[in-house]
């Protein structure tokens, strides 16, 4: 029987969706947060994670990273509702196996499980063909910056997009899934590669670098 540790704030859909897991011959250890998860784990073996990315305290992202610090062979799969397409190569690049939607339907969730189980990745199809034309949309986006060619992460450019709309530092750690420090060390680094000295003058050297238009 794989034992699986399912975490999720939402206590509701925890324990129904333990009860679905259960059913299908799981065994399922809960948590709703991320320091009971990191506990759970100090106390049994899973097989496989099952993460919300939308936690208290700590987020789905660095619960992943946490787990991954202990465990660098587990299987960790995100369910989420939110969009998590501008995070996915961040989630992968940490080690992430799969992404699902809370609104899957039973027999969906319960197979993609399996496939994860079986170290194959599971995604949405609208997310996979989001990705494959996400090379196209970046491609060429290179800017010259003290003799150099440099090019803005897609994580730069999103940060950047926020900073043009007003949101203040808390506001793009919590919309980015990122703690304030590094959304700080991120946008220090973004003004040393646009040669800005201040979030206005970032914004306007995105707009003439055309990273950013004016109805951003």
């Amino acid at each position: 029987m794989k034992h699986i540790l399912l975490v999720d704030d939402h206590r509701t859909f925890l324990v129904g969706t333990a009860l679905i897991l259960e059913k299908h011959g799981f065994c399922v250890t809960t948590a709703s947060n991320g320091a009971d998860a990191l506990e759970r784990m100090e106390q049994t073996i899973f097989d496989l994670f099952v993460f919300d990315l939308k936690l208290p305290e700590m987020n789905g992202f660095e619960l992943t990273e946490a787990t991954l610090q202990r465990y660098p062979e587990a299987t960790i799969v995100i369910l989420t509702g939110e969009d998590i397409s501008e995070h996915y190569d961040r989630l992968i690049d940490i080690g992430v196996t799969g992404f699902l939607e809370k609104s899957l339907g039973e027999q969906e969730f319960i197979g993609s499980l399996r496939l994860a189980l079986q170290q194959l990745t599971v995604l949405p199809i609208h997310l996979a063909r989001k990705l494959r034309t996400k090379e196209s949309r970046y491609v060429g986006q290179v800017l010259e910056a003290g003799g150099a060619n440099r090019t803005l992460s897609d994580k730069e450019v999103a940060v950047l997009k926020l900073i043009a709309q007003g949101h203040k530092n808390k506001d793009i750690a919590d919309r980015l899934y990122m703690s304030q420090r590094n959304v700080e060390y991120l946008i220090s680094h973004l003004f040393e590669k646009l040669g800005a000295a201040s979030r206005q003058e970032a914004v306007m050297k995105g707009i003439e670098l055309k990273w950013l238009n004016l109805n951003v």
